[in-house]
């Protein structure tokens, strides 16, 4: 399919930089005490303050106010809108002596002017406290700054986002059940070094950012602490076998780019006003180390030969720590290197290279094509066979990447480049990143041809209610052939636990995309997207830590609910009702069932399935989250717990055994784990107060 852009127009740096209008400063801060203190009559309250461009040129004019009477404080400039006006974009505010006995305090802050004398600031650490030994008994504030989401959209410290609703809405819902399962409480002292990437602490504070919710923003500065901890921070200069600005956790290799986060120091200084563990110059060799670190492909220099190594993540997460140490810093050589990479990766998108035109590897996708075979790693750049179709492809999900790269560029650079690039990055991953098309005149989704002789081909988590529609493929291609872009390691299990960040790809070039038809299509994906996921099932999908920082770090669904705003469209999340696993009641018609037969008696046995990645013969135990579910929710893809002896009057009589099999190969009678007593739909194994496992032939004895 030849894929056609149309000409737009490109709005220039000026209007760019127009994009958050000033206004006069007065919003309100909640200062709240952290639920594990007892506060005192005289706390020392520190916090950060975002502002928006023009806004406030001199820390003379923030003046804070408690029930209209000026206090005393420490007013402190931190960032700047250095690319623009030079004005003001955050401030630490201390203040000091702070009753906090009779619960919480509101402030006002405005830009009127301050009439008192100001205070010295003392040490942060003052009003600090220690968390417990899980989160590695690290300090944090006694007393929390609450700030109001629509402030914090309007002052655009990260790109336009809509708020998460006063009354809540089913994604706000699916962010809590995730943290209160199992994202909150990772233990810092045990964690692998993999819980950390992407990003962790970063993702922690754009939730909060979107919510107001102390318990996100608590941890998100924990998670600063920790990882700052581990930031190589001597007198050494970043290298190629690693230097000052890497990370140094676990058995992370110095050297490894992919590890290095920036984005959480300019959040924690802006929301918390906190920069004990940096100083400009680190935030500098983070970038640089990032860019040379060894454990990745180059991304900056051309891409000028046909194997060449790259990956989107390399990518990408390079150029968001280039965009945020320019952010912090002003530094020139970083913005030299953002436009390097900026211009590197437009031409790889975009360029038709000699190897494009001797192999028909044209047009261009919109996506940035390589040979997935040494993005893999399954051969080198040098001994990879060229001419090989089979291997031209990119990463769908590792796209989001680049696109938050690009993204936050465009907001702080202006660059024109990143619009073109990001509405063809879109079409791309649209286009090849799903197993299903969407047919406009229907609206509605169609299997690929390249999957119809896929049994069972949604191979999507059962919680995920559209999966039909939004079963996203590992490996892209607008080239390979059917049999390539259907196997196993393109198309393998369980890849739409990417698909909460990749709503970001697509907002991102709905929001420059000019052909209306184009906007539909991307429209129709994203909703499904969001809908599909947005449910306490999916929210028990967590037994890959990082799935939290790769869902949430860009801020992508209310990115989406600004983008559709800003277009006149409706930005209501749909809401599927609590505690049950909502199948869509009439599937398309190209959706594969496999019905095995007379396993079970009644479609409402509540029997316990894999929620997450997992494989045959894995243990229920301890391998593969699982959680409780109807039978008659589940197809013939789906993992589910049996006892390969039989029936077992308890659960714990065959834990050493168990297993999971597919549902497609459940035949005659079998020990299936199932819960008799009262059990909790989409809660993990331990929501069920008697579960057991029961012969097939005797589940009529029981009723759900």
């Amino acid at each position: 399919m030849e894929i056609k852009f149309p000409t737009r127009t490109i709005l220039s740096l000026a209007l760019v930089l127009l994009a958050s209008p000033a206004f006069s400063l007065n919003t309100q801060i909640t200062l709240t005490a952290d639920s594990d203190i007892t506060p005192s009559s005289s706390e020392l309250v520190t916090f950060g303050l975002p502002l928006a461009e023009g806004e406030v040129t001199s820390t003379s004019e923030i003046r804070v106010l408690q029930n209209g009477t000026e206090l005393a404080a420490f007013v402190g400039a931190d960032l700047r809108h250095h690319w623009s006006d030079n004005s003001i974009r955050s401030v630490t505010i201390q203040l000091q002596n702070v009753d906090m006995t009779g619960g919480n305090v509101n402030l006002q802050i405005t830009d009127d002017g301050a009439t008192v004398s100001r205070l010295a600031e003392r040490p942060h650490s003052g009003g600090w406290t220690n968390a417990g030994a899980n989160k590695a008994n690290l300090p944090y504030p006694r007393i929390f700054a609450l700030h109001d989401p629509e402030y914090l959209a309007a002052t655009r410290i990260i790109p336009p986002f809509e708020p998460a609703p006063e009354g809540g809405d089913a994604f706000l819902d699916f962010q809590i059940a995730q943290f209160d399962g199992w994202a909150g409480s990772l233990d810092f002292s045990s964690s692998s070094n993999g819980n950390w990437l992407f990003d962790r602490s970063s993702a922690m504070f754009k939730v909060y950012m979107t919510t107001g919710r102390v318990e996100f923003l608590k941890e998100a500065f924990l998670s600063k602490q920790f990882y700052f901890n581990h930031v190589r921070n001597d007198g050494s200069s970043p290298a190629p076998a690693g230097g000052r600005g890497c990370w140094t956790y676990g058995n992370v290799s110095c050297a490894d780019g992919k590890y290095i986060a920036p984005q959480q120091a300019k959040l924690a200084l802006a929301l918390v006003g906190d920069d004990s563990q940096w100083d400009d110059q680190l935030i500098v060799d983070m970038a640089l180390q990032a860019d040379i670190g060894w454990n990745q492909f180059g991304t900056r220099d051309p891409f000028d030969f046909e194997t060449e190594g790259f990956t989107e993540r390399a990518a990408g997460l390079v150029g968001l720590a280039e965009i945020v140490a320019y952010e912090m810093t002003a530094d020139s050589t970083i913005l030299q290197h953002l436009n390097e990479r900026v211009t590197s990766l437009k031409d790889m998108q975009q360029t038709v290279k000699p190897w494009d035109s001797a192999n028909g590897w044209v047009p261009k996708s919109g996506g940035f094509d390589h040979h997935i075979g040494v993005h893999e790693g399954a051969v080198s750049q040098t001994d990879a066979a060229l001419g090989d179709t089979d291997e031209r492809g990119f990463s769908a999900w590792m796209s989001e990447n680049v696109a938050d790269f690009l993204w936050q560029t465009y907001w702080i650079t202006g660059n024109t480049d990143i619009p073109e690039m990001l509405s063809r990055l879109a079409n791309a991953v649209d286009l090849y990143g799903f197993s299903s098309s969407y047919d406009p005149t229907l609206d509605a989704y169609t299997l690929k041809p390249a999957f119809s002789n896929i049994i069972g081909p949604l191979r999507g988590h059962s919680c995920n209610t559209t999966r039909a529609d939004t079963s996203l493929v590992y490996m892209a291609s607008a080239y390979a052939s059917p049999a390539k872009i259907a196997s196993d390691k393109w198309y393998p299990w369980y890849s739409d636990t990417h698909n909460i960040e990749t709503v970001l790809v697509l907002a991102a070039g709905y929001h420059f995309e000019a052909d209306e038809s184009v906007r539909s299509r991307l429209e129709a994906r994203i909703r499904r997207m969001i809908e599909g996921w947005s449910n306490p099932s999916c929210a028990s999908v967590g037994s890959t830590k990082r799935l939290w920082n790769w869902q949430h770090r860009s801020n992508s669904v209310r990115t989406w609910e600004w983008v559709a705003k800003n277009a006149g469209l409706s930005v209501v999340t749909p809401n599927p009702p609590v505690g049950t696993n909502s199948a869509p009641s009439s599937p398309p018609s190209f959706a594969v069932r496999i019905n095995a037969p007379l396993v079970i008696g009644s479609p409402n046995a509540v029997v316990y399935a894999a929620s997450d990645s997992c494989e045959e013969g894995l243990d229920p135990h301890w391998q593969c989250a699982g959680r409780w579910v109807r039978f008659g929710d589940l197809d013939g893809n789906d993992f589910i717990g049996v006892c390969p002896s039989g029936e077992a009057s308890a659960y714990t009589d065959c834990y050493m055994s168990d297993k999971y099999i597919l549902r497609s190969k459940l035949e005659g009678p079998q020990g299936i784990l199932v819960c008799t007593g009262q059990y909790e739909i989409g809660g993990g194994r331990n929501t069920c107060l008697e579960p057991r496992y029961v012969n097939s032939e005797n589940l009529g004895n029981f009723s759900w």
